[in-house]
């Protein structure tokens, strides 16, 4: 069995912790990890690992999200009564670590949809979104669904904090979303590290009705103004000092028919809003001249994948 996660972008500006949309690329492979499950002689779990960002990957299997993800999910099965075999697992990283695109969310999602498929589906949806949050925890340093819905159900999802509930919100079929990733790396704890343990009542209120009026626009059908509502009042004041010239690439991007910029996740990708595949070129030739750092990094001009975590053929 082979399962695909696609990437995704958190917080999507006006959301922080609440917003996640996941992501389909217009151009090259899948957008996402790839894992691919497989029965053996062995007595305990076995994991491979391969793709672009394998390197970035910690050398000892039991550091990996994905061995964690199959033993919690193996102590899971057993405390319910259900014996499972251990399997050959293998890890194809398409995404790159601590980039912002829901790396880890990704090869989590894509793991235990697979493990709780070919076992005959012994965990419901609510367990197993709730077991994937709790991975994704001990990752992030805190519980939060929006990287990890959006992965595993595709669209824009509303993910209400501390718990497992989620909504699935309207996504403009005219939008597409422009990403692109450096080729450096930011670790999601010392990112939220940055951010003050409260907020001044002022932006607390703004960011609330700033966020209300988002999905009042979604809602009633105004794309361009729904895109004027993702503006970032509580983590990007304090998270963009750490990309280089990120203000003068709002406004360059802006100039060039971007109707909405920030950061995706925790950073370092940026992500732009279009509604227009003229000014989309326009906007990644500018991200690609201007805002990547080394080979590594790249370009992506997505629209929304609304199938979330799915099987592939030929695995």
């Amino acid at each position: 069995m082979k399962v695909f996660a696609p990437a995704s972008i958190g917080n999507l500006s006006v959301g922080f912790d609440s917003l996640g949309l996941a992501l389909h690329a217009l151009e090259g492979a899948v957008f996402g990890d790839v894992v691919s499950l497989r029965t053996g002689s062995q007595d305990d779990w076995v994991l491979h690992c391969s793709g672009p960002f394998a390197d970035e990957l910690p050398e000892d299997p039991e550091q990996n999200i994905v061995m964690a993800s199959c033993r919690r999910f193996e102590r899971v099965c057993r405390a319910a009564g259900k014996e499972i075999e251990t399997l050959q697992v293998r890890l194809d990283k398409r995404l790159p670590v601590g980039s912002g695109l829901g790396s880890s969310a990704s090869s989590i999602v894509a793991t235990l949809v697979g493990l709780n498929r070919f076992f005959g589906r012994p965990l419901g949806r609510l367990q197993l979104l709730a077991l994937m949050a709790e991975m994704e925890g001990a990752i992030s340093g805190d519980v939060h669904l929006d990287n990890i819905a959006p992965s595993l159900l595709g669209g824009l999802r509303l993910c209400m904090p501390g718990g497992s509930e989620q909504h699935g919100l309207p996504w403009p079929g005219r939008w597409q979303v422009v990403v692109a990733w450096p080729g450096t790396r930011m670790e999601t704890k010392a990112a939220r590290e940055l951010l003050p343990d409260r907020v001044q009542r002022a932006t607390a209120v703004a960011h609330g009705a700033q966020f209300a009026r988002f999905v009042h626009e979604l809602y009633s059908g105004d794309p361009r103004d729904a895109a004027a509502c993702l503006v970032d009042l509580i983590a990007e004041p304090w998270r963009k000092a750490l990309i280089p010239q990120f203000d003068e690439a709002r406004a360059a991007l802006m100039q060039r028919g971007a109707l909405a910029f920030g950061i995706s996740g925790s950073g370092p990708t940026v992500f732009a809003v279009v509604d227009d595949t003229r000014a989309a070129a326009r906007v990644q030739d500018w991200l690609g001249e201007h805002y990547l750092q080394n080979e590594r990094g790249f370009v992506r001009r997505c629209r929304a994948d609304l199938a979330g975590a799915r099987q592939l053929t030929g695995g």
